[in-house]
């Protein structure tokens, strides 16, 4: 995360890290016992043998619970070259036991971008766009404001049908690259129930 800040510990229960080897590679959400919601550009067409999915915390240097994947859907339309349906989903082999830090996302109902309010991404990702640091053990989080489809086809013409733009409050850039995979979260009227709004996909 660029200017990002620490997590409190059960902040973003539903933020899971997916490793291969031992290491973070991308984020991805909980929205069920069993199943982990990412984006697709993280794999290539198969699970990596040495996948796991690690959740129930926000420091990977402490020892946390780790899941197998049983298998990985990408979405069929998914297209590497315009990221357009940059959408994955992992099946894990048994499933999570939800407590204070392990809460499944609720999904979206509502489409009209005006209404979501207080949104966050997080993620292990490099600290600094500008220097290349290790990524942070420690989960981050950064303040998000959504962006109208008119202003973001001004910055990014080839801005496809399916995406949704975001910037980190103040107009800097919000995710790097590590940070793929990971939720847009928001609230809506004040409620401070969260929604997965978007999937940290590129930018």
């Amino acid at each position: 995360i660029t200017a990002g800040r620490y997590a409190r510990a059960g902040e973003f229960p539903w933020h899971v890290s997916i490793q291969s080897n031992g290491k973070h590679i991308c984020g991805g959400t909980m929205i069920s016992a069993l199943w982990i919601l990412t984006a697709a550009h993280c794999f290539a067409e198969e699970v990596p043998p040495d996948l796991t999915v690690v959740v129930g915390g926000i420091d990977l240097n402490l020892p946390l619970e780790e899941h197998k994947p049983d298998s990985l859907i990408l979405h069929e339309n998914f297209d590497r070259m315009s990221m357009e349906n940059d959408i994955a989903l992992i099946l894990l082999s048994s499933p999570i036991e939800f407590s204070n830090e392990k809460i499944p996302i609720c999904l979206p109902f509502i489409y009209d971008i005006d209404t979501w309010q207080h949104c966050w991404v997080a993620g292990w990702g490099t600290p600094s766009a500008a220097v290349a640091v290790p990524t942070s053990h420690v989960l981050q989080k950064a303040r998000m404001k959504l962006i109208s489809r008119e202003q973001c086809l001004e910055r990014i013409p080839q801005l496809v049908e399916n995406e949704l733009c975001a910037e980190l409050e103040g107009g800097e850039r919000g995710a790097c690259q590590v940070d793929s995979g990971g939720p847009l979260v928001c609230s809506y009227w004040n409620t401070m129930k969260w929604f997965q709004v978007g999937i940290v996909s590129w930018g």
